[in-house]
């Protein structure tokens, strides 16, 4: 899968649109790798940029498969692309909101691929809290050396710090 990651980074870089790859394979890059499906990426872009990553992808034979808000001055909120062989599916978010934009600028500060901090992942499996996230949760909460000021921050804005508290064993 790491060629497939290689793959869409490059296609992000021809689109010349700042982005993290968050989800399952930004979680495989901090923890104990497990099988994950969609590449996850967020990207900080105004809708011509998101308009040149659709051209891109489009070029390298990708299909738009689903898009939400495609119509907003902004650009969409959602496109999920898939691979003419239906093998790759690529689901991009725009970044419109202040974590969002955050989770973008300090993706790759570990360096290599630009893949979420361990703690905006935190956040960002506590906001969605399926099963999947929960298991992803145990593994990223330890990890040494975390700033968890930062994720507490973020917990309280998003209406998650109950159950951030509850999963580090502070009720």
């Amino acid at each position: 899968m790491e060629s497939v990651l290689a793959a869409v980074e490059s296609l992000l870089q021809q689109a010349s649109v700042a982005c993290a790859i968050i989800g399952g394979h930004a979680v495989n890059a901090w923890v104990e790798p497990r099988i994950t499906g969609n590449v996850d990426v967020t990207v900080h872009a105004d809708a011509s940029g998101i308009d040149r990553l659709r051209q891109i992808l489009i070029s390298a034979g990708y299909a738009i498969a689903r898009e939400h808000g495609a119509n907003l001055p902004s650009g969409p909120d959602f496109v999920r692309f898939v691979s003419s062989d239906g093998v790759i599916v690529i689901e991009i978010q725009s970044a419109k909101t202040v974590f969002q934009s955050e989770v973008v600028r300090r993706a790759g500060l570990h360096g290599g691929p630009r893949v979420a901090t361990p703690e905006d992942l935190i956040i960002l499996k506590l906001i969605a809290n399926r099963p999947k996230d929960q298991v992803d949760l145990l593994s990223l909460c330890a990890l040494p050396g975390l700033d968890w000021p930062y994720v507490e921050q973020w917990a309280r804005a998003w209406e998650v710090l109950g159950t951030l508290q509850r999963l580090r064993g502070n009720p």
